[in-house]
């Protein structure tokens, strides 16, 4: 009678172990897929705040290439404000507008509150409406790549242009293991700037 007791004492202690081992097994490759997802989800190594300083330092020497009169004056009107760039509910977005077209800047966030991804989107049709799309679009750019400045501009002017001429299809180019990318989406003309994966 003893070993009667025994026995299933032993196998649902052995059972007890076995289903112990198997959701630590499987704790451990959850836990291990989180951490390969989230290494995955690269960021821009920049803070919303941080890109703004960086977004605005660059305005003027945009402007400078596009051969605007007064360029560090009419910088003013690019500026972003980084006390506007979490407005809304939603907590792991960037979401502002600047200039006198409301060209819009988007982007994601990790949990973290880096940047994920930068967009530039142009909705409106009103005149300047586009060169207020490059102005933004190059200071972003250049608030992630450096070394290739002169070239920023004129790459995002040629992905623009061959976007338009391509609804549909999505423009993109490597700078410096950065992804650029240009389409048209249902709200307007959207530039992006993301790490390469």
């Amino acid at each position: 009678m003893l070993t009667l007791l025994r026995s299933p004492l032993r196998l649902l202690s052995c059972t007890l172990l076995a289903t112990t081992l198997l959701a630590a097994g499987c704790d451990r490759h959850i836990d291990q897929e989180l951490a390969a997802h989230e290494a995955a989800q690269a960021t821009l190594g920049l803070t919303p705040k941080q890109f703004a300083d960086r977004f605005n330092n660059r305005l003027a020497d945009v402007l400078k290439d596009m051969k605007v009169e007064e360029p560090e004056h009419m910088a003013h009107l690019y500026m972003l404000d980084a006390s506007r760039l979490h407005p809304g509910k939603y907590e792991y977005v960037l979401d502002t507008q600047v200039g006198p077209a409301q060209t819009t800047l988007i982007g994601t966030l990790n949990k973290k509150g880096e940047l994920r991804n930068v967009g530039v989107m142009m909705t409106n049709k009103v005149p300047g409406a586009r060169d207020e799309f490059l102005i933004c679009a190059s200071s972003t750019a250049r608030s992630f790549i450096s070394g290739s400045e002169d070239k920023l501009l004129p790459l995002i002017t040629r992905l623009t242009t061959v976007a338009l001429d391509n609804p549909g299809q999505r423009m993109t180019e490597v700078v410096a293991d950065q992804l650029l990318s240009v389409e048209l989406v249902p709200q307007g003309v959207l530039f992006q700037l993301q790490p390469r994966q």
